[in-house]
């Protein structure tokens, strides 16, 4: 059996404070709370997805980009324990890790998106459901979300090895 959960913990303890390990909630609310709201919206004022195909080939796109950053990760990780050892004062390598985190959380959100879209491209449905459309608008900004974390990550992983 295929087991998820280690993936979702591993992106919610990157919502951790540095300095005390405490969970800063505001993050947690932010990062889910506003595509949740979002879905509600949508539901809300019966929005429904159109051009399934389109959004479908996007989702592949960025997944495939998205393990092309897990295997480069890899090696930016190997690196930085090379260089700083595997302690807790090694910020590169802790860096690596919760960007690791963070991405491999992305891709299972891509993979969702992607599965998701397919099954209803499957169907030959062009206009989605305004329930399914709820349900993808989540993920869709729970992804965008997700990707300006990493996006923040590497701008500080990036600082972090010039200095």
């Amino acid at each position: 059996m295929i087991d998820l959960i280690p993936i979702i913990k591993d992106h919610f303890n990157t919502l951790r404070s540095h300095s005390t390990n405490r969970i800063m909630w505001g993050e947690v609310i932010f990062f889910y709370g506003t595509p949740l709201m979002l879905g509600a919206l949508g539901v809300f004022l019966e929005w429904r997805i159109r051009g399934v195909a389109n959004i479908l080939a996007s989702f592949a796109i960025l997944a495939g980009l998205l393990f092309n950053l897990l295997v480069l990760l890899f090696d930016v990780a190997v690196k930085a324990r090379t260089a700083g050892g595997a302690g807790n004062q090694n910020v590169r390598l802790k860096l690596a890790k919760q960007l690791q985190a963070n991405v491999t959380y992305a891709l299972l959100t891509a993979l969702t998106c992607a599965g998701m879209l397919g099954v209803q491209s499957g169907m030959g449905v062009e206009k989605v459901s305004r329930w399914v459309s709820a349900i993808l608008l989540v993920l869709f900004c729970h992804f965008a979300l997700t990707l300006l974390m990493i996006m923040r990550r590497i701008r500080a992983t990036f600082l972090q090895s010039l200095s």
